[in-house]
Parts: structure tokens; sequence; C-alpha cells
């Protein structure tokens, strides 16, 4: 069975791309060439199109068309529009391993977008077997979703445990790391960077979970300072703003800084570097997410790892138990791991 990296590797693109070919994305942007090319690969290693699958096939003795076998197909909802995925790159990475194990079990991906009224909408008639929605959506969006299916599984929120399966990362145990390897290095003026309060698991503004463990873990050891709260948009401009902010306030620099999300460490390290603050000789840093941003930092910085690969896996194991009626709704919390790479030193 053909996999999607060896039809990228085959037509010399991306696996997203292939993905996104194969699925019908009319938001993708290639050549028509680059598209032939992919479909090509495909069908040179013996994967159907989408188109494929569900195109009649003729009965040779009766002459008359019946439907082909049947497929899995699974709509796929972003919390985020495009402008913002490409600012917060976690959402699009998850939305591409979730493509990735769709793939791998010859399920078809069909993205689901919000037209002008906000309602979600796909761009054909054929039935869905099921939603994995990404991210955190209002009850109106939840609403939309069930004019598809009642099979419905969230990744990375969890609007109601008592009606869906959910899969979500866990956040106590990734700030208690996050925290308690600040403490081993000797940091204990440990700052909070990002938004105190986002968006819970029906889109409405809510504590943010990595703020409040962070304020009951630091509380607990009688370490918590408000002054240490640096409130700013998840993205890295906010971030830089709300830093240059900070260190212009002549409030002393903090030991070390917790930043909320990969997505604010570009405009953290923006700051710093322009008070000529270094990591780790004067400041030290870990983020959230574990993405690009924080592995390509200079210098590299500290992360949690969320693993998107289980957390992808866990919601295909859900919807295949909604299929086969084995399962009650259940919310699954996926481990973390903090990955250490240098932007500490012991104090």
């Amino acid at each position: 069975m053909a996999t999607i990296k060896e039809i990228a590797q085959r037509a010399g693109v991306s696996s997203a791309t292939v993905s996104r070919v194969l699925n019908g994305d009319p938001s993708l942007s290639v050549t028509r060439e680059t598209r032939q090319r992919v479909l090509e690969a495909a069908e040179e290693l013996g994967y159907k199109t989408v188109r494929q699958r569900y195109q009649p096939r003729q009965e040779p003795e009766s002459g008359w068309a019946q439907p082909g076998p049947a497929e899995r197909r699974i709509g796929v909802a972003q919390m985020f529009e495009t402008p913002q995925l490409l600012e917060d790159i976690y959402y699009m990475l998850l939305k591409n391993v979730l493509d990735e194990i769709c793939f791998e079990k010859r399920w078809s991906t069909v993205m689901l977008f919000r037209n002008e009224q906000g309602h979600f909408i796909k761009n054909d008639e054929l039935p869905l077997d099921g939603i994995v929605a990404i991210g955190r959506f209002t009850q109106g969006e939840i609403e939309d979703f069930h004019g598809y299916t009642e099979n419905v599984v969230f990744l990375d929120s969890s609007p109601d445990e008592e009606k869906y399966c959910s899969i979500v990362p866990n956040y106590h145990l990734a700030v208690r790391q996050v925290l308690s390897c600040f403490l081993e290095h000797g940091y204990k003026q440990v700052a909070y960077l990002g938004s105190v309060y986002t968006f819970g698991s029906v889109k409405e503004l809510s504590m943010d979970p990595r703020f409040y463990y962070y304020r009951n873990f630091l509380m607990d050891k009688g370490l918590y300072d408000k002054e240490l709260v640096i409130d700013c948009a998840m993205n890295s401009a906010g971030s830089y703003a709300a830093m240059k902010d900070y260190i212009a306030s002549g409030k002393p620099l903090p030991q070390a800084v917790f930043a909320a999300s990969d997505v604010v460490a570009p405009g953290l390290v923006k700051a710093l570097r322009e008070h000529d603050i270094q990591i780790p000789r004067d400041i030290g840093v870990i983020t959230f997410n574990n993405t690009s941003l924080s592995r390509l930092s200079q210098p590299p910085l500290s992360s949690v790892e969320v693993f998107l690969r289980e957390n992808a896996d866990a919601a295909a194991l859900c919807m295949e138990l909604l299929w086969q009626k084995k399962i009650h709704p259940k919310q699954i919390i996926i481990s973390c791991r903090l990955e250490e790479r240098g932007s500490l030193i012991y104090k």
C-alpha cells in the first residue's frame, strides 16, 4: 500500500501537498502540472483518489452501474483560519499528522470551511463518516458538525465530556515539568509570557490552563509574583511588544521565562536580543509545543513536546470505536515531555 511519503518522494513535493491534492482541497495553490504529477505518482503506486473511490462501476452482465466499495471519509475542521494557522503552526502540524494517519488507514480527509455566515461547509455532496474538530469551537459551530454526522471527535479541546470523545494534552504535567526544571536549575523568579485568558472548550474566554497551573504551582511554593505575569496575545508581535514594555518599565529582569506557546518565542527572543539580554547567560527560557520555532531558534530553546502523533492516533482510535458503537464518551489525556536544549544554566 502506497504511503503519503512515497507519493511525495515520487512527485517531488511535500507530504502536505500530496494529502491536499488527493483530498481535493480547493484552497491549495499549486500549478496544474504539480497537481497532475501528484495524481500520476499516486496512480503509479496504486493509490486511488477520492473521485476514483466513489466512481460508479459498470456491471458487465446487467449493464447498470452501482456504487463502488464504501470508503471512510473524515471531515476536518480547524479552529483557526489560514492566516492564524500560518502564525501558530501547531494546529497546522496537528492537521498534517492527522492527514498522514488517515492516509495510512485509506481514509479520505475532507476540509470543512467557514462560509460568509460562519457556518462550516464542504466542497462536495458526498457524505461524511465522521468529523475530527481541531481546536475550540462555539456551540453553533458544533451544531454544524451534527448536520453532517453524529461521529465527532475533538482534538485539543473537550467541549462536553458527557457527550463527546476528546483528546487533550496533559497541561498539569507539562507545567509541573517546566517549573520543576526551573527550580532544579536554581531559577526562582519565573515569568509567564502569554495570554492569561484564551478560548475555552466552547470558544469562550476562560483562564488558560497553562497559566492556571503556573500560578497554582508557584503559589504552593510561595514563589508566585503577579508582577512576573506578562500578559500578551498569543503571537510573536504581541510577545515582542509585551516584552519590550516590560524591559522598558525598569522592573527587575526575571531569572527565567515560561513562554506559553512556541508562537510567542520569536517575539521574546527578538526583544531580548535588542536589549543585549542573552539566553541562557542572562535569562532562562522554556516554551510549549516543541515546534520548529523553538528547535530552530538561536539559541535552541527547551520546550514541552506535546506528541502530535499520539494525539492524532487517539482521535483515529476513537473514531473507529464510534463506528463500532463500542465506546462511551471519554476524554483521553496524552502525556507531555520536556525536551531540554540548553536554554537554561545552573544558577
